[in-house]
């Protein structure tokens, strides 16, 4: 897990260098002072937004006790996904195709991301399809990046259906296909 959460890492790294060269500044953020997070960088502009920058979780956040309690494993990669740190989420493509990846802002974030993995596994389930987990999002409101638990691959799932198209066999693999 490690070498994945070295990963996560670099795509903030990147995706912040890019930032910074496309618009002079880090990745901006609608500021909210009840929500603060770790990564929020000086103070907000004229237009309320603020700066942010990812910064390393310590501890580490896992969603072994989620995985617990769902009676479900996740892949190993998927707990650095969500608990290697705090950030905004970051803009990539894939293929060709805008997604946006999910990211924590803050431990509060962190317990809510926790309970809609829970409703989401919950409404698979109900619907006898195999468990997801949404990692991202793509240029349609309804069409979801998940990570398939029974294999570790990365899909795109439109809400309330099954996978039906996989993106890559891995997080690793479909990390390393990004470009910010």
């Amino acid at each position: 897990m490690a070498s994945f959460t070295n990963m996560m890492e670099s795509l903030h790294q990147r995706f912040a260098c890019a930032t910074e060269q496309r618009q002079g500044h880090l990745p901006l953020i609608q500021h909210d002072t009840a929500y603060p997070s770790p990564c929020e960088k000086g103070q907000p502009d004229a237009h309320g937004q603020i700066q942010w920058q990812a910064i390393s979780r310590r501890p580490r956040g896992s969603l072994a006790d989620l995985a617990k309690a769902l009676e479900v494993e996740f892949p190993e990669p998927l707990h650095a996904y969500y608990g290697a740190v705090f950030a905004g989420n970051v803009l990539a493509t894939f293929e060709g195709h805008e997604v946006e990846l999910l990211q924590v802002w803050n431990e509060d974030d962190f317990v809510n991301l926790q309970q809609n993995i829970t409703g989401h596994v919950l409404m698979k389930r109900r619907l006898k399809q195999d468990d997801t987990v949404f990692i991202g999002l793509t240029e349609k409101d309804d069409l979801l990046i998940t990570v398939k638990l029974s294999t570790g691959e990365v899909c795109l799932e439109y809400v309330g259906k099954p996978p039906h198209h996989i993106l890559a066999a891995n997080l690793g693999a479909f990390i390393e296909q990004l470009s910010v």
